[in-house]
């Protein structure tokens, strides 16, 4: 299983191509979510590892092992982080599947990804990263991302929005 280091590779290899996707295909929205998403997924990754040296392989399992209401989970981490990184998966589920980012709708409606979600995604990314970053000291650089619906003066810790 990777450790500590692969993830926190995979997670900066994730943002770049973020950034590249975004630069050159920016009107994808599903798939700058998706990308997101496992950007967010390789950061608690590796808080898992590193802290102590669990690994899992499905998501329910790594959401529950940071759960901050988990009182029996020794990986915990924060509520702010915890419900940005939750709002980010269903956001990547909406993106893959075309579902409903809110579980709870079982519409048969085809629920396709926009701008919104994308902007949404960016700022849970954001909290995320921030979190993880500021844990285990981790050095990200500033992503440059292009999205209207962040351009009204909004402010991120680890991406510049650009017109």
């Amino acid at each position: 299983m990777a450790g500590y280091d692969e993830h926190i590779k995979q997670s900066l290899s994730n943002l770049s191509f973020l950034g590249d996707v975004n630069r050159s295909f920016s009107e994808r929205y599903d798939w700058q979510v998706t990308i997101a998403f496992y950007t967010a997924v390789h950061l608690v990754n590796a808080h898992l590892a590193k802290t102590h040296n669990l690994h899992f392989r499905s998501h329910e399992d790594v959401k529950n092992a940071i759960s901050p209401t988990n009182a029996t989970s020794v990986c915990r981490i924060d509520e702010t982080p915890y419900l940005a990184y939750d709002k980010l998966c269903n956001c990547s589920r909406r993106a893959r599947y075309l579902i409903c980012d809110n579980l709870a709708v079982r519409d048969t409606t085809a629920f396709f990804t926009n701008e919104k979600y994308f902007a949404k995604a960016m700022r849970n990314l954001d909290t995320v990263i921030t979190y993880f970053a500021n844990k285990h000291s981790i050095a990200f650089p500033i992503t440059n991302i292009k999205c209207a619906r962040l351009m009204n003066g909004e402010k991120l810790n680890y991406f510049k929005i650009v017109p």
